[in-house]
């Protein structure tokens, strides 16, 4: 028999801080409680969501777990954060006769613990519920951030860093990458934009975004990947037909109601209700 100790968070912050020690305090203090004896082996996901499934994660996939085998966990939000994950993962490991402990719950994989097992499916639901709850509101707390010009976390658009740190992050541009444009001579924008311009022209001129990558190499000492550049050239020429398309159309529509105010006005109509 083999007892683990899991241990689980979410970010790669998380590590430095109290959290995995905690946990272990407590996985420790459950093994007493459930008067579980011998070595704790620990098994740590760090930077795992609590919604993965529980027996994929990086430090349980690779083991083989046998019958007779414990598996303790300080919280169940720490286990699963998704109800249906949660219960097929109970369901897994008593099909594996695993036993499954939990602080506050025991032993849930035992079919005599049955007050465990309801509570464990109630707060199964509630723990999926605090995770969209928590996702929701980082999204939204995001979005607001970068609507006024913050940085909502995530890699940099390319040509900007970010600056600062927590609620005063922010992007601004890479002035190194920006001191390296020699030739930019716009009176508008960023030297990036000058840089995606130029990217942009070489490959409708027949350049392939490997070659442009070098290219940009070569020429600024910016280096580039050629998907970066395939990614950032197709987004110009996407944006630039989109533009197009609008002005094309803007322009119909007036042409339409010239047409339509010219007409009225030779059958004598007011023109201006049909503008």
């Amino acid at each position: 028999m083999t007892i683990y100790g899991y241990t689980r968070v979410s970010t790669m912050e998380q590590e430095t801080n109290t959290s995995l020690k905690s946990q272990r305090s407590i996985i420790e203090g459950t093994a007493q409680a459930n008067e579980i004896e011998g070595k704790i082996v620990w098994l740590q996901d760090v930077g795992v969501s609590g919604a993965t499934e529980f027996l994929m994660r990086k430090s349980l996939a690779p083991k083989v777990l046998r019958a007779g085998d414990v598996i303790i966990v300080a919280k169940l939000d720490r286990f699963s954060r998704d109800p249906r994950t949660c219960l097929n993962a109970v369901h897994e490991l008593k099909q594996r006769k695993v036993s499954l402990v939990i602080n506050g719950h025991g032993d849930v994989t035992s079919p005599t613990n049955i007050m465990g097992k309801l509570m464990l499916e109630i707060m199964a639901v509630f723990a999926g519920h605090e995770r969209e709850v928590i996702v929701e509101r980082v999204t939204r707390g995001q979005r607001a951030k970068r609507a006024k010009g913050g940085y909502g976390g995530g890699r940099p658009p390319f040509g900007m860093v970010s600056e600062g740190q927590g609620v005063d992050s922010k992007v601004v541009e890479d002035k190194v990458m920006a001191a390296k444009i020699s030739d930019f001579n716009w009176k508008k924008g960023l030297a990036k934009d000058f840089l995606i311009y130029r990217m942009a022209g070489l490959r409708k001129r027949g350049m392939v975004p490997r070659k442009i990558s070098t290219w940009v190499e070569n020429r600024y000492s910016i280096k580039i990947s050629h998907v970066t550049v395939r990614k950032l050239t197709d987004l110009f020429e996407r944006t630039n037909l989109n533009e197009q398309c609008a002005k094309a159309q803007e322009s119909k529509k007036f042409a339409k109601s010239e047409i339509r105010q010219a007409a009225a006005v030779k059958l004598g109509l007011n023109p201006k209700r049909f503008a």
